[in-house]
């Protein structure tokens, strides 16, 4: 038991809050304390939107005498996220994490390196649960008038609320890689459940939004229904959810204690059963599965002498890039796809019921706004269009983690025959190409909708190079400085890079440097564009310029 606390204390700070920031020590030190800042600010975020929701769902039930099903709703909702991402979880942390390789040949049993990972996968999972479940449950509490019981009852339930779902998502995947190879695939498991997580997350965002559209007696008869039709299915699946919910709703101490003491026992039944089954399936189902599958094909002669032709230096290099981005998958996920899902979330609130029926009378008014013949409405769209591609541009990180994507071979880039000013601008190219596609998008929503005249069109077309090159070229001179090149694993080189996030600030910097002038000196279409579009060139063009004089100093200075 010694052994797997020390053993997940080692695979937490291995892949947790340690592996933070960049190689450097100094890096490490400023990046780790740069990312508590945005982790607290993201949480203090939503747990304000949960408090704030939580708070108007209890007024709402509280006059039918409803608002114990706050605590069965918000429970059941938990646990079953608990399950569904720990499955997710469970994959990545017990099979595909870089420390697998480490811990097989050592002599601990499989029920320890289980066990270990299974805290460090429920330390993960209580993040979600205190920010998503712990405020309703404390603005419960609180609207309600409870005692202390209910409070220590309340932390009580928060601890042992994963340990069901968890234990079963383990068996289950356990279950499946040892005896089926239907995830032993690593790249194709990465992009679908990737793509899983997030249609639940654009499914639960959209589900939110549409709520707004039900009238109070509407709402209240659904959270009812379908609270009680939740909560059969939670204690069909995962017997311990009715005894926590039972330990915060009875009536009296005594059976708030018997619930309690029930739900610790069932816990404690799973763990059980897991660590004993982990001995029996574990090390068959993950030896060899860190190897990546790839299909042999025959070519013929006709293939071969293609295969062998020569080519652009360039535009070789620049395949090469854009097929690592579109074949990784977690590259795929965080630089690629996230391009293209601010057009989904544009058309989110217009999708839903309230927006429906005020879209009849927005876009007449939007249109005359835009299409006056002083044209500050057209001024004003062309400067939130250089916003917006400057925004989309700096977020999908392409240019800002072009560096770190190399890894430990970033070597090769110093011994292969190309100029290291065409390797760069390559890179640059591509993040540049992903920008502009993701930029027309929201475009061609805005052409749809409003169907503007054509020289609308081309003002804010006029701007768009600018909002797609700035960005790509200063997010690679944060590269250039501080590579993340040390990583064992893809996430590491995009989702804790803080270069990505550096990169997201001076876009945002650089879209408000052109953009508010133009709309708080009220300048006309013409001279905004000439503003924006020629403005943002030039700078571009400075950008450059200092990019080429620190490249041969910088790139020689790098060392994987």
């Amino acid at each position: 038991m010694k052994n797997l606390f020390r053993l997940a204390y080692v695979l937490f700070r291995g892949g947790g809050m340690g592996s933070l920031g960049s190689d450097s020590s100094q890096r490490k030190k400023r990046g780790r304390a740069g990312s508590l800042l945005l982790f607290a600010f993201v949480a203090i975020y939503m747990v304000a939107i949960m408090a704030g929701s939580s708070i108007a769902l209890y007024d709402l039930l509280a006059p039918a005498g409803l608002q114990e099903l706050l605590i069965g709703l918000y429970i059941s909702i938990g646990t079953i996220l608990v399950f569904l991402f720990g499955i997710l979880y469970v994959i990545s942390i017990f099979y595909y994490s870089g420390d697998v390789e480490r811990l097989l040949p050592l002599p601990l049993p499989a029920g320890d390196i289980i066990g270990a990972k299974l805290l460090v996968t429920a330390a993960w999972e209580y993040l979600y649960l205190f920010v998503l479940i712990l405020p309703p449950l404390i603005v419960y509490g609180v609207r309600s008038g409870s005692g202390p019981a209910y409070y220590l009852f309340m932390v009580w339930t928060v601890i042992l609320i994963p340990v069901m779902p968890l234990c079963l998502a383990s068996v289950i995947v356990m279950l499946i890689l040892r005896f089926t190879p239907l995830a032993r695939n690593k790249d194709r498991f990465n992009l679908i459940s990737g793509l899983l997580a997030m249609g639940l997350a654009l499914a639960f965002v959209f589900g939110t939004q549409s709520m707004t559209s039900f009238s109070e007696a509407d709402l209240t008869r659904i959270i009812s229904s379908g609270t009680d039709s939740v909560a059969r299915l939670t204690t069909t699946i995962f017997p311990g959810a009715n005894f926590a919910v039972g330990s915060l709703t009875s009536v009296s101490l005594l059976q708030q204690s018997a619930q309690a003491g029930l739900l610790l026992l069932i816990s404690a039944a799973a763990l059980f059963v897991t660590l004993r089954l982990a001995g029996v399936l574990y090390f068959p189902g993950v030896i060899g599965i860190q190897a990546s599958a790839a299909k042999r094909r025959r070519l013929n002669v006709a293939q071969l002498q293609t295969a062998g032709k020569g080519g652009s230096a360039f535009w070789t290099y620049w395949r090469k890039d854009l097929r690592i981005l579109l074949r990784t998958p977690i590259f795929f996920m965080n630089n690629i796809l996230v391009s293209f899902l601010w057009p989904i979330f544009i058309l989110i609130p217009f999708l839903s019921g309230a927006a429906e029926q005020g879209l009849a009378e927005l876009i007449p008014a939007v249109r005359l706004a835009l299409f006056a013949q002083d044209g500050r409405g057209a001024a004003i769209a062309v400067a939130g269009y250089f916003g917006v591609a400057c925004f989309i541009s700096g977020t999908n990180g392409i240019a800002s983690s072009a560096l770190s994507r190399e890894g430990k071979v970033f070597y090769i880039m110093k011994i292969i025959p190309m100029a290291w000013k065409k390797q760069i601008l390559a890179k640059i190219s591509v993040g540049a190409l992903i920008g502009v596609i993701g930029t027309l998008l929201p475009l061609i929503i805005f052409i749809i909708l409003l169907q503007p005249p054509v020289w609308l069109i081309l003002a804010l077309l006029a701007v768009l190079p600018g909002g797609v090159i700035l960005p790509n070229l200063s997010g690679i001179i944060f590269e250039l400085y501080w590579p993340k090149l040390n990583w064992d694993n893809e996430q590491k080189a995009v989702k804790q890079n803080l270069n990505v996030l550096y990169g997201m600030a001076i876009s945002l910097v650089f879209a408000a440097l052109f953009a508010v002038p133009a709309i708080v000196w009220q300048l006309p279409l013409t001279l905004t564009v000439l503003l924006i579009g020629a403005g943002s060139l030039v700078l571009s063009l400075a950008v450059l310029t200092l990019l080429l004089r620190i490249l041969p100093h910088r790139m020689l200075a790098i060392e994987p």
